[in-house]
């Protein structure tokens, strides 16, 4: 719960200061526009999540609308249905975030080209990855970062608008003019996912035994040490009938976690021929990753394979209660 109160109120934070660069006063004590005057924009991650800082991050400007010395916005062609000329200190955050959706869906139906663009990368002795734009004209612009991955996360930006030059008199009440705009980029971090296919061969096979059971846990982790946690954990199990070879695919694990998978039931009959235990680290992108188990028949009369739908663990003892093969469940 306070990791989430940590990152929404840094979102407040990054959002104050965004709409007091974008609000636009309705009288100006500090005089009009310079139209005519080259502008900059300073992008930089915010330091949420400091793996970004490590990877490269496109960001492609959009000039949506030009400036008049006045403050009032005209949508420049292909723009027109944005609507900006009555945008300024009143206009709501969330008017802001609709307004810039807008603009984002119209340049991706338009393939437009940007304006400008660059590239997020940190550079010795800097704290954050950063980047910088010159020359760029007077106006509201369409700021886009495009998505990026690393072996565990994508990272995906929200467009937002900026207004250059902009000013800060939405918080402060100074109408005076900035046109070397810093501002920060807004990442949205969410897991990458992979899967984990468990194979079983069984050599032999008494018939005589019935349906032979085999039964997995599952446990997958992520972090070490104290830091580890949990991410998955299940008992799974393959049936056979006869000697073959089968597999299951367990899906939607994070990819880095550490996966062990335990061979914790196989009956009296069917001895083990590979490692009961195995694990795998899962990755993003690609195949899964295999884990692969083998079993033979023991020469034993006992009998104590089933299928099977639950397993309950006692005093060291895993006890089979009618369990289905999980490679035949949807």
């Amino acid at each position: 719960m306070m990791k989430r109160c940590k990152k929404a109120n840094a979102w407040v934070l990054a959002l104050a200061i965004l709409i007091s660069l974008l609000a636009v006063p309705k009288v100006y004590g500090a005089g009009g526009i310079d139209t005519g005057r080259a502008c900059s924009l300073s992008l930089a991650m915010d330091g949420q999540y400091p793996e970004l800082d490590n990877l490269t991050v496109l960001v492609k400007v959009y000039r949506v609308a030009s400036v008049a010395a006045d403050g009032i916005y005209t949508d420049l062609e292909g723009f027109e249905g944005l609507d900006l000329s009555g945008v300024d200190s009143e206009t709501t955050a969330q008017q802001w975030s609709d307004l810039a959706a807008r603009a984002a869906e119209i340049v991706a139906a338009g393939g437009m080209a940007p304006t400008a663009q660059t590239q997020l990368q940190k550079q010795p002795g800097q704290e954050h990855s950063t980047g910088r734009i010159e020359g760029l004209a007077a106006g509201m612009y369409l700021v886009e970062a495009e998505s990026v991955e690393s072996a565990e996360y994508t990272y995906n930006f929200i467009p937002y608008l900026a207004a250059l030059p902009g000013n800060y008199y939405a918080s402060t009440g100074d109408d005076t003019w900035v046109y070397d705009v810093d501002t920060a980029l807004k990442p949205e971090q969410q897991p990458r996912l992979g899967s984990l296919v468990i194979e079983k061969a069984l050599t032999d096979y008494n018939t005589s035994l019935g349906d032979a059971a085999f039964v997995f846990q599952v446990e997958g982790t992520v972090g070490s040490g104290q830091s580890a946690r949990v991410v998955y954990s299940n008992v799974v199990s393959l049936v056979f009938d006869g000697a073959g070879e089968k597999s299951l695919q367990i899906d939607d694990l994070p990819a880095g976690a550490q996966v062990t998978v335990t061979e914790v039931y196989s009956g009296a009959s069917y001895q083990a021929v590979t490692n009961p235990e195995q694990t795998a680290v899962i990755t993003a992108g690609g195949q899964p990753e295999r884990v692969r188990f083998e079993n033979t028949y023991n020469q034993s009369p006992n009998s104590g394979s089933s299928i099977v739908n639950h397993f309950s663990y006692e005093d060291g003892v895993w006890t089979p209660e009618q369990l289905t093969d999980s490679s035949n469940e949807s």
